[in-house]
């Protein structure tokens, strides 16, 4: 369990530094402040329990997110992009996959793993690997005058 936070931190982590070095110089930072969002969310998670159960904190972790995010692009902090909106619902789906599952164990009581413990555990998984690629990939829509290192080829005939 330790091994998959750390990974989503430096995940949070790595998209954060490339928005930062690539918006240098931009007006729209947008791409940065949802990554250091994203990031100081998922490190807090980790470390300040809120509440005792652990599924019950990493919900409330992602409903304080996703209020963050509202509160913030409501005053014009950054603008409403792709990566945004799709923060908003992949942070509410996980929401609600934790409080089901919470539901399942504590409240039903149920202890046999069931498919739902798959589901779970890779949908949870793969939403956080698509937000981190969310917001490395709508940098790319919001800055699109940057080089692509794919298209070298074309300005070697300039020289």
């Amino acid at each position: 369990m330790d091994y998959v936070a750390a990974f989503s931190q430096w995940g949070f982590l790595m998209a954060f530094l490339f928005c930062l070095v690539s918006s240098i110089n931009k007006e729209n930072k947008t791409p940065v402040y949802l990554s250091a969002l994203m990031l100081c969310s998922y490190i807090f998670s980790s470390y300040i329990k809120l509440l005792e159960n652990l599924y019950l904190n990493w919900a409330l972790y992602d409903f304080i997110t996703i209020a963050a995010l509202l509160t913030l692009q409501y005053f014009d902090v950054f603008k409403r992009t792709k990566a945004f909106l799709f923060l908003v619902l992949a942070l509410t789906a996980n929401a609600v996959l934790t409080l089901l599952l919470y539901c399942d164990i504590y409240i039903l009581y149920n202890f046999e793993p069931w498919w739902y413990w798959s589901v779970y555990s890779i949908g949870v998984n793969v939403i956080d690997v698509l937000m981190m690629l969310s917001l490395v990939v709508n940098h790319r829509m919001v800055n699109p005058s940057q080089p692509v290192i794919l298209n070298r080829g074309e300005n070697d005939s300039k020289l």
